[in-house]
Order: structure tokens, then C-alpha cells, then sequence
């Protein structure tokens, strides 16, 4: 099931997840200089998950790794910044998560530690904002001395999809055809990803899911001009992506008025509990309460029966 808090994500990783796409990104997208390097044989797809958590809705990442010419091996780290505007904390969070590659890659193995392989970063920003984040760490610092800027990452590539020519996107149509759906233009060239998107491809179905999910349109509309295309059967797609999508909300809305029923339920027996046991509530506690969570909450009520006082409860606060 898609993840309906983070289209772009779901649609980032449909598209590279597929080793001749992310082949044919790497060629369209590295410099010459790298390009040149690398084998002709497709890249593995490994396991990202080095976006720390709380950026995981704005940031997706691929880590693919790649074979050279000379009979070594490389990563590639593919990190997509899905902000409307950049964030200008980004070299230093890339920088972290190529730190997090190399301790995984080697962990405590001597050999490996001594011989890292390279990691080339890339950076695809698809947002409206101008990129105005420095290019590497080294500008983020605040010294001339090169003596005194020692750095984990010398810096990355980017590819700002919105400020390229649609042209230069790439060469493979699945690619071009995700990059312009990405840049929110789909609706001006349905009739290109159409031709690029085989029928009943998932790629295709993922690039109609992201339109509804992400783009301001009608359905009716959309519905309608598909239609006037000649585009029945994504017209017929994106009909049971609607019904799909609209079951998925119904069904999260339930679950999260399932667990918040539950949360208050909780609140209201700890609140009850304490009543019962020191009297009315000063409206610090009522607050606290009302802001807590189900297991600070779960925290609360476990404490109640041996606690002396309240000030020996909500001093379990500290512990969470």
C-alpha cells in the first residue's frame, strides 16, 4: 500500500528501484568524468534508510552500488530533497548520512576500514525555490584556513530538475516522464508519459498516483481531458486510483480515531485514578495530561498506586 504522508518518496523509489532505470540515471545525470568509469553493467540496488527520522517526509534516499572499469566497486548515494524550498542544513546531513554508509559497509572489519570505497552524493531538488545551499561543507565553515577545515565530505552533485531544460532530463522516457511529473508539469504532457508509461505498467499507475495525490486538480477534469486524448485506459486508471486512495483516507482516519479514542480513554481513567486518590487536579497536571501521549500516559498510570504524592508521579516525566 502507498504511503499516503509521502507521495514523493513512493514515486521516488518506484522509479529507481528498477536497475536499468537507475543504470540510465547515472549516465544521464553523473559527469563525463565519472560516467566514464563506471562498467556497463547495471548498478545493485541496496538499502537506503540513512534519512534521520524526522526528515524522513521531506527527503527520500537510494544507495546503489556500482562497479568500475579498474575492478573496484563505488556507491552512488541518491538523496532527494522534496522540500518547496531547499534547506540550507543539507550538507551536513549529507555528510552525516555518507558517514553512516561507511560505518555500515565496514562496521569493525580492520580491511575494511583501511580501503572505504568512494561514495559519489547526488542531490535531485525538485522544488520551486531557487537552490541557494552552499555546495559543500567547506562553505558552511567559518575559516579561510585550509589547515583548519577538516571535512567528512568534500562536497555533491546536484541536479536540479527545475531548472533544467526538459530535454536534458533524460534519455530514457521513464525516466523523463517521472522528473516531469516530479516538476509538477504531468498535465502539460500526458500525452508523452502516456507513450512513455506502457499500459499497466506500475510505473505508470504510480505516476497517476502521485498527480492525484500531490497535484491541485480536479478529477473530473483530469478524467476529462485524458478522455479528449484518447487516453482511456489511464482515464480508467485514475478512476480506480480515486476510489483506491479514498478507501486508504477512510480507512487511516478510522484507525487514528481509533487510537485517539483509546489515548483519551486513557487520560480519562489516569485523571479519575489521581482524583480518587489526591483530590481535585491542579490545571498544571489537567494540562500535562492533555498534552501526553499513550505511553506517557501508560507511565502515569502505573505509578499512581505506589506514589506518594503527585509531584512522585509526574516525576516520571523525566524518564521519557
Amino acid at each position: 500500500m502507498a504511503d499516503l504522508h509521502n507521495p514523493h518518496d513512493t514515486l521516488f523509489r518506484a522509479l529507481l528501484s528498477d536497475p536499468g532505470r537507475a543504470r540510465d540515471f547515472l549516465r544521464d545525470h553523473l559527469p563525463n568524468t565519472i560516467v566514464g568509469q563506471l562498467a556497463p553493467a547495471p548498478p545493485e540496488i541496496l538499502e537506503g534508510g540513512f534519512v534521520d527520522e524526522a526528515l524522513a517526509g521531506s527527503q527520500s534516499d537510494l544507495l546503489l552500488k556500482v562497479a568500475l572499469k579498474a575492478g573496484t566497486n563505488a556507491f552512488v548515494y541518491v538523496l532527494a530533497e522534496h522540500k518547496s524550498a531547499p534547506d540550507p542544513a543539507l550538507p551536513l546531513q549529507l555528510a552525516s548520512y555518507m558517514i553512516r554508509i561507511w560505518k555500515r559497509h565496514a562496521g569493525t572489519r580492520a580491511a575494511r576500514l583501511r580501503a572505504l570505497p568512494p561514495i559519489i552524493p547526488v542531490v535531485v531538488y525538485h522544488g520551486a525555490a531557487t537552490w541557494t545551499v552552499a555546495d559543500s561543507l567547506r562553505d558552511m565553515i567559518a575559516t579561510d584556513d585550509p589547515d583548519l577545515a577538516f571535512l567528512p565530505g568534500a562536497g555533491y552533485i546536484l541536479r536540479n530538475l527545475r531548472a533544467m531544460e526538459i530535454d536534458a532530463l533524460s534519455r530514457n522516457p521513464a525516466l523523463r516522464a517521472v522528473f516531469i511529473t516530479l516538476r509538477q508539469e504531468a498535465l502539460a504532457f500526458l500525452a508523452e508519459i502516456a507513450d512513455s508509461l506502457p499500459a499497466g505498467s506500475d510505473l505508470r499507475r504510480q505516476v497517476l498516483e502521485y498527480v492525484l495525490r500531490v497535484y491541485n486538480v480536479d478529477l473530473d477534469d483530469l478524467r476529462a481531458t485524458l478522455r479528449t486524448g484518447g487516453h482511456s485506459e489511464m482515464e480508467a486508471l485514475v478512476g480506480t486510483i480515486a476510489e483506491t486512495l479514498l478507501e486508504q483516507g477512510k480507512a487511516e482516519g478510522e484507525a487514528r480515531g481509533l487510537a485517539k479514542g483509546k489515548a483519551e480513554g486513557k487520560a480519562e481513567t489516569l485523571r479519575r485514578q489521581l482524583d480518587r486518590r489526591f483530590g481535585p487536579l491542579p490545571r498544571d497536571i489537567e494540562a500535562r495530561i492533555a498534552d501526553a501521549g499513550p505511553e506517557r500516559i501508560d507511565a502515569w498510570l502505573d505509578a499512581v498506586l505506589d506514589a506518594p504524592d503527585l509531584a512522585a508521579i509526574f516525576a516520571q516525566d523525566s524518564l521519557h
